[in-house]
C-alpha cells in the first residue's frame, strides 16, 4: 500500500501551493525528491520545490528513454581514489615522469589523455556510473601546438671543435664526449640508437640472447600496454648493417664470450644514463638534442635504404605510417641529390639540370 504524505507535507510552506508527488518538505530550503530507479530509491535535496519537480521530470524522461543510471556509487567518490586505483591496477612498474611547475603543450595532452584513460577504464571495468568521459577530447579541447613534431637532426658539419682533419660534425662531437672510461658502453649505446632506431627502453632491455646473428634479427619486448603482448610474444626486427657490425665489433672487444642473459649495453639505470647524456650534450656544445632525437635521426637515415615505408616500420617498430611520419625528417638537398643520382642510373637526362 502506497505511503501517504502527512498533512503538513501536502503544501509548500513557502508558496502555499501543493507539493509535487514525490517531494517532501524537510525544513527551510530542504525539499527532498524521491524516485525509484532500477529498483533503487534515489533521493536528492533541493532549495525549492521547483528544482525538485524539475529533477523528477528529468529522471522520468531518462527512465522512459533507458538513459537512467544508478549513480549512488559516485557519492563520496573522489578523483584521487580513481587515479590511485588506476596507478596500482594498470600502471604498476611503469616509469614515472617528473612533474614540473610548467608544462609544454605536449605534456598537457599526455596528462589529459591519461585522465581520459582513467575515466574510461573506471566506466568500462569498474562500473563507475559516469554517462560520459569528462576528460575526453570531445569535451576538453587539447592545447594548440601539442602535435608539432620535432625536426632536430645531427648536422653534417660545424665550424667549431675543429679536429686534425677540419671541422667535426655533430655526430663526431657527440661520440667524442660520450666515450668514457667510467662508462664505456655509453658510446656503444649512442651509436646503436643512431643506427637501429630503437627506443631507449627497448635498447636498454636487450640481452645477448635476443640477438640472432645468423638470421640478422633482434627480439624486442613489446610494451606493457600492448594488448597483443602475451598473444604474439616479442617483436622480431631486422638488424641493420650498422648495428650488425657494431655488435660484432663489441663482441671482438670482449675478453670472453658474452653471457646470453647479460645486457648488451651495460649503462646502469636509464635515468642515470639520461643524466650522463645530458651532460655530454652540453659538453659537446650541442643544443636542443634529446636522446629520443637520435631515433628521429636513425629513422631518417634508414629511410634511404627502404623505398617501401612499410618495410621501414618493421625496423623502427612504428605501428602505422602516421606515426612513422613524425620521425622521418629528410634533408631536402639530400632528396634532390638522391633523385639526380637515380635519374643518372636510369639514363634520364634533364638537359642542364646538373650544371
Amino acid at each position: 500500500m502506497a505511503r501517504l504524505k502527512a498533512d503538513e507535507n501536502l503544501k509548500d510552506p513557502a508558496t502555499g501551493k501543493p507539493l509535487p508527488q514525490g517531494v517532501l518538505y524537510r525544513g527551510p530550503k530542504q525539499y527532498r525528491a524521491r524516485k525509484l530507479v532500477h529498483g533503487h530509491r534515489v533521493t536528492r535535496t533541493f532549495e525549492n520545490a521547483r528544482l525538485a519537480r524539475a529533477w523528477l521530470e528529468e529522471a522520468s524522461v531518462k527512465i522512459r528513454e533507458g538513459r537512467a543510471v544508478d549513480d549512488r556509487a559516485l557519492d563520496g567518490m573522489v578523483l584521487r581514489a580513481l587515479i590511485e586505483r588506476y596507478r596500482d591496477d594498470c600502471m604498476a612498474h611503469r616509469e614515472r615522469d617528473r612533474q614540473g611547475d610548467k608544462f609544454a603543450p605536449a605534456t598537457v595532452v599526455k596528462r589529459l589523455n591519461l585522465l581520459a584513460s582513467i575515466f574510461q577504464h573506471a566506466m568500462s571495468e569498474w562500473d563507475v556510473p559516469l554517462t560520459q568521459n569528462p576528460a575526453s577530447g570531445r569535451l576538453v579541447k587539447r592545447p594548440a601546438g601539442a602535435d608539432r613534431k620535432r625536426n632536430r637532426r645531427l648536422e653534417e658539419s660545424a665550424t667549431v671543435n675543429e679536429g686534425p682533419d677540419g671541422p667535426l660534425s655533430e655526430y663526431d662531437r657527440l661520440l667524442a664526449v660520450v666515450t668514457s672510461e667510467s662508462h664505456p658502453d655509453d658510446v656503444w649505446f649512442v651509436r646503436w640508437a643512431i643506427e637501429q632506431a630503437t627506443r631507449r627502453g627497448e635498447a636498454a632491455m636487450l640481452r645477448w640472447r635476443d640477438v640472432d646473428f645468423d638470421r640478422k634479427t633482434i627480439s624486442v619486448a613489446r610494451p606493457k600496454n600492448d594488448k597483443h603482448r602475451e598473444e604474439l610474444g616479442p617483436e622480431i626486427r631486422p638488424l641493420m648493417p650498422g648495428t650488425l657490425a657494431l655488435l660484432k665489433n663489441k663482441c671482438s672487444a670482449m675478453t670472453e664470450q658474452p653471457d646470453p642473459d647479460a645486457p648488451i649495453f651495460d649503462i646502469g639505470g636509464e635515468d642515470a644514463f639520461s643524466v650522463r647524456y645530458g651532460r655530454a650534450v652540453r659538453k659537446a656544445g650541442l643544443t636542443n638534442l634529446t636522446f629520443h632525437d637520435l631515433r628521429h635521426e636513425a629513422t631518417s637515415r634508414l629511410a634511404r635504404l627502404f623505398p617501401n615505408p612499410m618495410d621501414l616500420c618493421r625496423v623502427t617498430g612504428h605501428r602505422d605510417l602516421k606515426s612513422l611520419d613524425r620521425y622521418y625528417q629528410p634533408i631536402m638537398t639530400q632528396l634532390a641529390n638522391d633523385a639526380a643520382e637515380r635519374a643518372r642510373l636510369l639514363g634520364i637526362i634533364y638537359g642542364d639540370a646538373d650544371e
